[in-house]
């Protein structure tokens, strides 16, 4: 079976539309997304590019349809240090910088921390032994906390906080289902101890966000997260790239991040 007729068929399937609604949103006939998919036509790349926006492709996965149908990728992935990708870093380092002292982290589509200010560093260091930290576990949002050489020994209500990362995990593979990368991610923490077991994401009833309680030693904390992501990218990476932003719930946590900031402050000046 030709790639393009294949993978056509499948989004469309997997996004549960009718030829007819597909046709409609593509801005084409019925009979023409027919022969497309029985591989009678061949699409145009005009054709292919309005078919990946009807089905809500990535622009990774608009590239993947590009090149099933034999044309270039549309869209470029730059490294996250290129030159063309400099505004998208400046505007990262800003969120980084005025979130202090509290923790931000850069991520991939797989949860994969490619960045992190002071106050992440501050979480990780006293929530993670450094010595015995494993670094894929430390680098990856979902490991490090489902993991039982993570955060999970340190978070009190960790069976709803695994539930709603597991939710948020399985929602993102079901929108995009052929997203190898995510799907083996998913696989891998499942057969974690206690994650195949975990009960479905509920909201708590006496709470507005879902926090996190942190708790080791003298450190007791209580966070928040608010997601940023870039408003309309032209670029795959840019477009995989996600800012997470971690709040304190109470005073006490606020407290313990300004400490922590006050500390650096201190060393850096006997420095």
């Amino acid at each position: 079976m030709d790639a393009f007729p294949f993978l056509l068929k499948r989004w469309r399937a997997l996004r549960r539309l009718t030829q007819e609604q597909l046709a409609f949103e593509a801005q084409t006939s019925t009979r023409h997304l027919s022969c497309l998919e029985n591989g009678k036509s061949n699409p145009s790349r005009p054709m292919v590019l309005s078919l990946a926006r009807a089905l809500e492709l990535t622009l990774r996965e608009r590239n993947t349809l590009l090149g099933s149908a034999g044309f270039a990728p549309e869209f470029p992935a730059s490294e996250l240090a290129s030159p063309l990708l400099a505004p998208v870093n400046r505007a990262v380092d800003l969120l980084l910088a005025q979130q202090e002292p509290f923790g931000a982290v850069l991520l991939d589509r797989a949860w994969n921390v490619l960045r992190a200010n002071r106050g992440a560093g501050h979480l990780l260091e006293a929530f993670l032994d450094g010595e015995g930290r494993e670094p894929h576990i430390a680098t990856n949002l979902v490991r490090a906390t489902l993991h039982p050489a993570g955060l999970r020994p340190w978070i009190v209500n960790w069976p709803a906080v695994a539930a709603l990362a597991m939710d948020r995990l399985e929602r993102e593979l079901a929108h995009f289902p052929l997203d190898a990368e995510r799907a083996a991610l998913l696989a891998e923490v499942k057969m974690y101890p206690d994650v195949g077991a975990l009960p479905s994401a509920a909201p708590s009833p006496d709470a507005s966000i879902a926090q996190v309680h942190l708790r080791r030693g003298q450190a007791d904390l209580r966070v928040f997260s608010l997601l940023s992501t870039i408003g309309t990218p032209l670029d795959v990476t840019a477009q995989e790239l996600s800012v997470e932003l971690f709040f304190p719930v109470d005073d006490a946590t606020t407290q313990w991040f300004v400490s922590k900031r006050a500390s650096d402050a201190e060393g850096s000046s006997k420095a």
